[in-house]
């Protein structure tokens, strides 16, 4: 009995022991390269091609990124942290992350945790021909993390009787961290986004239908950047009001499918997905629930 009683002790201590989630090497490399390959600066960079070793047991500044957001109308900061290991202190990889360009401080103490990582041991940190480079071991195993930075620029190359050109990986070439929002947005007029949902409130109505069936205000539809989809609400001959994005109707909290302009109960004007109901909403709008 005592035997079974002190194998379960030990089980359940080596349980509460384990870390829980620890993220793995190639996540970590994932989740780094994904960010860091857009970074434009990288300054604060220490012990550059040497391993380190001090001070140990304390948490120390190893480097810091200005990254744009997603979208790539804004920039944040990334402070990248390490713990050297002493006695019974094991190491630590921090990265933090600043909603703003500012200047990181010595420990981790402000910004929002973007990974934090234990065990990566012997830690070197290179920045050579725009690539970064991190070697470690976990456990007994090297690894190596590999980041090509095309955005980083390290002053201007002059040559005789040629323009100046920046000196980086590749002159004139920028990577740009865009998306459905910021992609083109200065010069794109059209309406919406793909993200865009009725039940999120974010779809955008380019036609509007009052009670006497009549368009209020200007029809936009056209302008529409992903399509449009119709409405249910005052059963016109027409048509109902229309919104741009893609259709999700039937769904939950979406607007029902039209069934026809012939109906004479609203209640059974419009198509719902078979575990939910056409219900009016504020704008007389039919939306299953």
């Amino acid at each position: 009995m005592k035997i079974v009683l002190i194998t379960g002790f030990l089980f359940l201590c080596s349980c509460l022991a384990a870390p829980k989630n620890e993220m793995s090497i190639p996540e970590l490399d994932l989740k780094l390269s994904e960010e860091w390959m857009y970074a434009l600066k990288i300054e604060k960079l220490k012990s550059n091609e040497i391993e380190l070793t001090r001070p140990p047991g304390f948490e120390q500044l190893v480097m810091e990124f200005v990254i744009p957001q997603k979208g790539g109308l804004s920039l944040k900061t990334h402070c990248v942290y390490y713990q050297v290991p002493y006695k019974e202190k094991i190491s630590s990889f921090k990265v933090m992350e600043i909603n703003a360009v500012d200047s990181c401080p010595e420990t981790s103490e402000i910004g929002k945790q973007y990974i934090s990582i234990s065990g990566l041991n012997k830690m070197k940190v290179t920045f050579k021909n725009f690539k970064l480079t991190l070697d470690f071991y976990k456990g007994s195993n090297k690894h190596k993390i590999e980041i090509v930075m095309p955005n980083i620029e390290a002053g201007v190359v002059h040559e005789k009787y040629r323009s100046i050109k920046e000196k980086k990986l590749m002159s004139g070439l920028k990577f740009l961290r865009l998306d459905e929002d910021s992609f083109d947005f200065a010069s794109n007029k059209y309406l919406g986004k793909l993200s865009d949902r009725f039940s999120r409130g974010s779809a955008i109505r380019c036609q509007q239908v009052n009670k006497d069936c009549e368009t209020v205000g200007e029809n936009r539809c056209e302008e529409c950047r992903y399509g449009w989809f119709e409405v249910v609400d005052f059963q016109c001959a027409g048509g109902g009001s229309k919104f741009c994005g893609q259709n999700h109707c039937g769904e939950k909290n979406e607007p029902a499918c039209p069934r026809g302009v012939k109906v004479i109960d609203p209640g059974e004007a419009g198509i719902c997905q078979s575990d939910l109901e056409p219900v009016l909403n504020a704008e007389k709008i039919l939306v299953c629930q």
